[in-house]
């Protein structure tokens, strides 16, 4: 079964190449215009819209839905990475930031010394998710709205590669759930 993923618009803090972690931040205008340029590529055959409740990922998702019309289903597992006190801040700004965004980019992150998430952790809410998806849809295509960590997690499950740049903001992608699922199992650079 494959799923279609997009990243969430482009937003201010995204501009200003900042983290947004969880911090719940809108569209900018330009993230809006970047969704609807994504609707005449989004394949016909989708049925069903999960997203990330976080406001960025939610407003991509109806601004795409306006033609589709279908269900859309806001899902907590689909939230980006907990960055705790470090989200808001670009790499420059944080202290041991070129450390932490090497670690970041190659889903070896653990900011629970900031009160955010390990990659443990968004590994297990991530492929638990999953699971209940291909049980729930495994005749449906459906599409995801997330984020650029959820994303770079997924590379890594589906393929065992570490991808060093985020996506692009509403860049079409296509994973193959099955692989993922079966891949999750194992250990990966700090998973």
């Amino acid at each position: 079964m494959n799923i279609f993923v997009i990243r969430h618009g482009i937003t201010e803090l995204n501009k200003q190449r900042k983290v947004n972690g969880q911090i719940d931040e809108p569209l900018s205008l330009e993230g809006a215009e970047q969704a609807k340029a994504t609707i005449p590529i989004i394949p016909k055959s989708i049925r069903y819209i999960y997203t990330s409740p976080l406001i960025r990922a939610r407003q991509t998702a109806e601004i795409i839905n306006t033609k589709l019309n279908h269900p859309i289903f806001s899902i907590d597992e689909l939230t980006e990475i907990h960055m705790g006190t470090l989200a808001g801040y670009s790499w420059e700004e944080m202290e041991l930031g070129e450390e932490l965004k090497k670690r970041h980019r190659t889903v070896q992150f653990d900011y629970r010394p900031y009160g955010g998430e390990s990659v443990k952790e968004v590994k297990k809410r991530v492929t638990e998710f999953l699971k209940k998806l291909k049980k729930k849809h495994k005749d449906n295509e459906v599409l995801i709205i997330t984020h650029g960590g959820i994303i770079r997690l997924l590379y890594l499950l589906e393929q065992n590669k570490v991808v060093d740049e985020t996506e692009k903001h509403v860049s079409l992608l296509t994973f193959d759930l099955d692989k993922i699922i079966k891949n999750s199992t194992r250990g990966h650079d700090g998973a």
